[in-house]
């Protein structure tokens, strides 16, 4: 508890958050990936809305619920970095459901037909920081892409 008169320190720009709901740590992903080229195209809120909505840990909770965590991730991420927030929702994140997080980013951003070299470097970075091997990341890629085709 702090003493009185004290004023606690945030962590600030480019600090990671201590810890992370696996929610939070998902959505920030999310926001993370949408922002990674600087700029959101339609195709990609409206693919990561259904993504979002899609997904079954999101599915059941009430549309205020998940406006108001993105709202608090958006706010996370603009506080701390991008880069801060990616690393410690990777950490959070588990191992077993990793590639199917990485493939659910991928199609997110191939939702408007491309990968621009940003978004390359975002996937490569979170590829690695969920500690996924090179060659898993390129079939998930080669995988979503030919998804992506049809």
């Amino acid at each position: 508890m702090p003493k009185a008169g004290v004023k606690q320190s945030r962590p600030g720009r480019g600090q990671a958050p201590a810890s992370l709901a696996l929610d939070q740590a998902l959505i920030a992903l999310f926001i993370a990936a949408m922002n990674a080229n600087g700029h959101v195209t339609p195709a990609e809120a409206e693919r990561a809305h259904h993504l979002i909505w899609s997904t079954r840990r999101f599915r059941r909770k009430s549309g205020d619920t998940v406006g108001k965590l993105i709202q608090d991730v958006r706010r996370l991420v603009e506080e701390r970095g991008a880069g801060a927030v990616i690393d410690s929702s990777a950490r959070v994140i588990p191992a077993r459901v990793r590639p199917s997080t990485f493939a659910v980013l991928a199609d997110l951003l191939l939702s408007d037909g491309k990968i621009d070299p940003q978004e390359r470097r975002f996937l490569k970075k979170l590829a690695s920081r969920l500690e996924l091997d090179a060659e898993t990341a390129r079939q998930v890629l080669d995988v979503v892409r030919l998804k992506n085709q049809l």
